[in-house]
């Protein structure tokens, strides 16, 4: 039998990389959102010391830069010191961000922290009481596109202890630039337990056996990054068989909001709009308060962005004044909701209505225009062939990666539901220009 260990899987952790939501002149926001990636980070030690956990796997990106500030690079160096002291070890791959591992850290890190090689592949092996109960094996990147199929050399002798694998990967295939491999591939691995990946910043189960995880960022960085966002704490029992659970681990989340006022026939004026948006981030806002009844680690922080859209009697205030209204409201929302705890910080407030139309569900039903068009908008969608074409006739700015941190400046990446929005903000406008005579 093989000896009980239990560790945390994080990844992605960006030491230094500042929240973007659009600033916050509040004293109180502004200092939650300064801290909330060490925050993040000192919330796993403390979840680690909690648990008497044997070590913590970190799966690249540790640093947000190649170059480490002195700042980031200290308060990891305390950090560890602490974890030292309570016995648990630190095993590390420097992923896309921070590259050459070691090579680059400021200050010299205590004994139980590893930094794996980024020249070949490493096997540490991991003993509990004198006798191997676990073997690490990875590798680190050296430099920021990292190409190599290291994988095809994390091997391991036998199954009779755990076998873990440590990569920084997009887990594609065709992208030459974070470890090309598929989860295809790593299956073939048949001697490794648990793969520990890093990289994508969603939380994601792929595979009960082998365990494949990657457990996304521990602090969203911004408003395309929604939800909680923690590490995995894993405990594996002497028959080798895994326990998993996700910890929610960040004190700032990110959401978005959609508002449809085609549900709300009283609203008719700016009052009403206004009473609205306030319950609908109250109701936010209580959702929090409950949920941080639950959480060991509590949520300081939501920001939210807003988007209110439909067919409304309330465009008529909109039209002319979109980017006015749109200021006022977010001002006002800010200044009452910032005051909370936890605060609720309105990283923007987008109204996207269109004048309401008579009989419009009838229409739906009855015009085969409005049919054709609809048809005409889903095939666009779906279609690959058309899809492509679509996105050719907007132009160059719209033919970014996607993925981000790949993507040039001034360029932007169109996924299936920016193309839905869009899409159906078209909708409107023709249906109001062929059918109403226009705004």
């Amino acid at each position: 039998m093989s000896k009980s260990i239990k560790f945390i899987h994080t990844a992605d952790v960006h030491l230094g990389k500042k929240l973007s939501c659009n600033s916050s002149k509040n004293s109180k926001v502004k200092d939650i959102f300064i801290n909330a990636t060490e925050q993040a980070f000192k919330n796993l030690v403390e979840l680690a010391v909690a648990e008497e956990i044997d070590f913590i796997l970190i799966a690249g990106d540790l640093y947000d830069r190649e170059a480490r500030s002195i700042k980031s690079s200290r308060f990891f160096l305390k950090q560890c010191q602490y974890l030292n002291e309570n016995e648990i070890k630190i095993y590390i791959i420097s992923g896309n961000h921070d590259p050459a591992g070691i090579e680059n850290e400021v200050f010299e890190l205590p004994e139980n922290v590893h930094y794996f090689s980024s020249e070949k592949v490493e096997t540490i092996k991991y003993k509990k009481d004198n006798k191997l109960a676990a073997r690490i094996i990875g590798q680190s990147y050296r430099q920021k596109f990292e190409n190599r199929t290291m994988y095809n050399y994390y091997t391991a002798p036998d199954k009779s202890v755990f076998n873990i694998a440590l990569l920084h990967t997009a887990l594609n295939k065709d992208n030459n630039r974070y470890v090309p491999v598929n989860k295809s591939e790593l299956l073939t691995k048949n001697e490794i337990h648990y793969w520990a990946l890093g990289h994508l910043h969603q939380y994601q189960k792929l595979s009960q056996d082998p365990s494949i995880n990657f457990p996304g960022a521990l602090q969203s960085h911004n408003i395309s990054e929604q939800g909680s966002k923690g590490a995995i704490l894993v405990e594996v029992d002497s028959n080798l068989k895994i326990k998993e659970n996700f910890v929610p681990l960040s004190p700032i989340i990110f959401k978005e909001i959609v508002v449809d006022l085609e549900r709300e026939n009283e609203l008719d004026n700016i009052t009403k709009l206004q009473q609205l948006i306030n319950e609908k981030l109250e109701k936010q806002f209580n959702n929090i308060k409950i949920n941080n009844k639950s959480r060991k680690y509590k949520i300081k922080a939501a920001v939210i962005r807003l988007n209110i859209v439909g067919r409304t009697p309330v465009h008529q205030y909109v039209a002319d004044n979109r980017e006015e209204l749109e200021e006022t409201l977010l001002e006002d929302m800010r200044i009452k909701f910032s005051r909370e705890s936890p605060s609720l910080w309105l990283h923007s407030l987008i109204l996207r209505t269109a004048k309401p139309l008579k009989n419009l569900e009838e229409l739906k039903k009855s015009s085969q225009l409005y049919q054709n068009i609809n048809q005409l908008i889903n095939d666009l969608l779906t279609d690959n062939e058309l899809n492509q074409e679509l996105l050719a006739e907007w132009g160059q700015i719209w033919q970014g990666d996607e993925n981000a941190e790949d993507r040039s400046n001034y360029r932007f990446y169109a996924d299936s539901k920016l193309q839905k929005n869009i899409l159906e903000e078209v909708e409107k406008i023709i249906i109001s220009e062929l059918i109403e005579g226009g705004d």
